[in-house]
């Protein structure tokens, strides 16, 4: 099998820094050995960095009407809240953010159910009710999505329309790329962002931290590092972990942003606005980055969008 990983098990770990301790004393040559092995243990701590889980879980999903969906896919398991009527309708897929859960989106997700649409939400890896994964990557989360997608029957879903915040509309912009294809985007409708990631480099540059003069070094890693683990997207470069080249809607899309979002800034809004789409944009001084279950302006756009766009 091939090994798609980018960093040592944790055993191979601790053999190592037992190597670091024990060399010196048991080769001529020991200490300098130990010195390049601790070189290649701080590697894979700060490669872990770039691509490790959450820390913390929001709650799961509990409100009546929900069909679990679970999946396998890359050796761990997708999960997704379903609820389909049996009349024919437009689905809306719902993605949340880092930290968050499908059970923050459920006031957003009535909006749509009361409409009459068929939802789906997506609890990402390490997420909600969904494992934690090893190594965490957004290519892992939209092969996730695809992979839930292929279960739905498709046969009662008119349109399929996207709703992603914070970096759900990282993953929702993503699986706008060539290399991703289903029938879903054969019915694509619309996509929604609510104050969306639209780009991973001022992301990693942000985790640099006090480790910025190492910021080449830490690009070079994450890249080789994403294609180890997604061989099969044939080796990405820096400039493709942006939009337009990370992926880019060829499909009316809404975007809902924070005025001030003390989480992510203007800088996602800007690149998205910078973008030749099919855009409607609004900034609304009352949404917060998160913590937004219920907005008034902000749902008032949805249901205007749903009446415009999708009924």
């Amino acid at each position: 099998m091939e090994r798609r990983k980018a960093t040592w098990s944790n055993f191979t770990i601790s053999i190592n820094a037992i190597l670091t301790l024990l060399l010196p004393f048991i080769l001529p040559y020991g200490y300098f050995l130990s010195f390049i092995i601790l070189l290649l243990i701080i590697h894979q701590i700060l490669l872990r960095l770039i691509f490790q889980s959450p820390s913390k879980r929001s709650l799961i999903l509990s409100q009546q009407g929900w069909e679990i969906l679970k999946v396998e896919n890359l050796d761990s398991n997708a999960y997704a809240f379903v609820n389909i009527s049996e009349q024919k309708s437009d689905l809306v897929v719902f993605v949340h953010g880092w930290q968050s859960s499908s059970e923050k989106f459920f006031e957003r997700i009535q909006i749509f159910h009361n409409e009459g649409l068929h939802t789906m939400a997506i609890d990402m890896r390490g997420h909600g009710i969904s494992p934690d994964t090893p190594e965490w990557t957004a290519g892992k989360v939209i092969s996730d999505v695809k992979s839930l997608l292929n279960e739905i029957d498709n046969s009662l879903i008119d349109k399929v329309h996207f709703y992603g915040h914070s970096l759900g509309g990282f993953v929702c912009l993503g699986m706008h790329h060539a290399r991703h294809e289903g029938w879903w985007k054969d019915k694509y409708g619309t996509l929604m962002l609510e104050s969306p990631m639209a780009a991973y480099s001022p992301i990693l540059e942000e985790m640099s931290g006090r480790l910025s003069f190492m910021l080449p070094l830490l690009k070079k890693w994450a890249l080789q590092g994403f294609n180890k683990i997604h061989p099969e997207v044939g080796g990405i470069e820096w400039k493709d972990i942006d939009v337009p080249h990370w992926g880019l809607p060829k499909v009316p899309t809404l975007l809902l942003q924070a005025t001030n979002d003390k989480r992510l800034g203007r800088f996602h809004y800007d690149l998205l606005r910078s973008q030749e789409i099919d855009l409607q944009s609004h900034l609304i001084d009352s949404l917060g980055h998160s913590n937004n279950r219920v907005n008034s302006e902000r749902d008032r756009l949805i249901k205007k969008w749903i009446d415009d766009m999708i009924i």
